[in-house]
């Protein structure tokens, strides 16, 4: 037993292993949300205030002649080279024949300064450049303004002044459907130097000249080609204004 203590080595001390790092949690930064973020406050815009539509025919007063295409009126009325003018149950009737041709009929009993007229219109023949319309302030065939309508829906103002012409407004759109047959109402309001043209009730233009103060009234038509053109008119009403 002895002899085996001594063969025996003595056991080596195991090394010791080094310590296990414990392991660090590094922390993920989150994004914070914001479920409701500022928005820029908007700049408010000044509250728009609706004016009223000016009154365009104002001043119309008491009925003056209920219709001055009655038999009580005296219109120029006839067979001419253009063509013929006829007064039948208190319509008037320009109808020409000739190519780029044209009739006038004016009023020659009364005499108006301020005023508002209305009259109802038939396009029976009419295409494209060709005109009908009204003369107002009218002192003789070479004198007066007059206001026009094509058959493409635009209106013009003139003044004849000694047979010549001078352009007062360049054709304007109205509203009006083009072609013919057709229906419609003109109207225009004199008060003093300015004239305003209405058409179906709407307000086209308004135009001031001071060489016509006052005078008779009358309807126009032209023909533009070679094709023939007629135009009745009906129901002229005349109104006083009170300016």
């Amino acid at each position: 037993m002895g002899f085996l203590s001594a063969c025996i080595a003595p056991t080596a001390e195991p090394t010791p292993l080094p310590p296990t790092e414990t392991a660090t949690m590094t922390p993920t930064v989150t994004a914070t949300i914001d479920w409701f973020p500022a928005t820029a406050t908007p700049t408010l815009r000044p509250t728009q205030i609706i004016e009223p539509t000016p009154e365009m025919r104002p001043g119309v007063g008491s009925l003056l002649i209920e219709d001055l295409l009655s038999s009580g009126s005296e219109w120029q009325t006839g067979r001419f080279s253009a063509g013929n003018i006829t007064l039948v149950n208190d319509t008037l009737t320009l109808a020409i024949q000739q190519p780029k041709t044209s009739l006038l009929s004016l009023e020659t009993k009364n005499i108006f300064r301020d005023f508002y007229l209305e009259t109802k219109v038939n396009i029976g023949l009419c295409k494209s450049n060709d005109v009908y319309g009204l003369v107002v302030h009218a002192i003789s065939e070479y004198n007066y303004y007059r206001f026009l309508v094509d058959c493409q829906g635009y209106a013009r103002a003139e003044r004849v002044r000694d047979g010549a012409t001078t352009l007062m407004q360049d054709w304007t759109p109205t509203g009006l459907p083009p072609g013919a047959p057709l229906d419609v109402s003109l109207g225009i309001w004199v008060v003093g130097s300015e004239m305003r043209l209405f058409a179906n009730n709407a307000y086209i233009f308004s135009v001031k000249d001071p060489v016509f103060t006052d005078g008779t009234v009358g309807i126009f038509a032209r023909a533009s080609g070679d094709s023939p053109v007629t135009v009745s008119f009906s129901e002229m009403t005349i109104y006083s204004v009170n300016n």
